[in-house]
């Protein structure tokens, strides 16, 4: 069955979302409600209070189910790189957002192009910052979740030639276990990463 639908989906994920079609796409946020709070970081040079207003924010929302706001203060903050250009820690703030924003995505939308959207925002954080080695982990969940086997265990090899903490690699190390034991079957299903983004 799957097979039958990979060059649809190969397509499929390799066209660029517009605007409108990120739109439609449904989050789903846990049931607790958790409001929005501005944190008070000293958090060095950037033009107005762009990590305090919404990137730290949004990693609270995210860490806390809420994942619709979280996508908005996500995406706040990924319209306006211009804001944290004099910031050192620049490409770290960017490739955590995306990385974020992917994840919800992922883990937490449904509609289509969910899928397409969560690739192109793993991709965005690596190319911000190649050293966010989780997004590996989970843009190769991504590709194996699709059917992609030989695309998701490169990717775990990838990251483990890139001799990431102990953390990633022993997940990159059980997920690439799994795939290789999985790689007769028809399906896997991936989980979230234990690792959560540290403000």
């Amino acid at each position: 069955m799957i097979a039958h639908l990979l060059p649809i989906v190969v397509i499929f994920l390799t066209q660029e979302l517009t605007f409108e079609e990120r739109n439609k796409i449904e989050i789903i946020d846990d049931d607790k409600l958790v409001p929005y709070q501005e944190t008070y970081f000293d958090a060095g040079p950037v033009t107005g209070n762009i990590l305090n207003a919404h990137y730290f924010p949004g990693i609270n929302l995210y860490n806390s189910g809420r994942y619709t706001r979280a996508e908005q203060e996500c995406s706040y903050v990924l319209l306006r790189p211009q804001y944290t250009s004099a910031h050192p820690k620049q490409n770290e703030f960017m490739s955590v957002s995306y990385y974020l924003r992917g994840m919800i995505y992922f883990y937490h939308a449904r509609g289509v192009g969910h899928y397409t959207a969560a690739k192109d925002d793993f991709e965005a954080a690596l190319k911000w910052n190649p050293q966010n080695h989780i997004v590996y982990i989970e843009l190769a969940r991504l590709y194996a979740s699709l059917g992609f086997q030989e695309q998701a265990l490169s990717l775990l090899r990838h990251v483990l030639q890139l001799m990431p903490d102990k953390i990633i690699s022993d997940e990159a190390r059980k997920q690439l276990d799994a795939y290789t034991k999985a790689s007769s079957s028809s399906s896997v299903t991936p989980s979230p990463a234990a690792t959560q983004p540290r403000p």
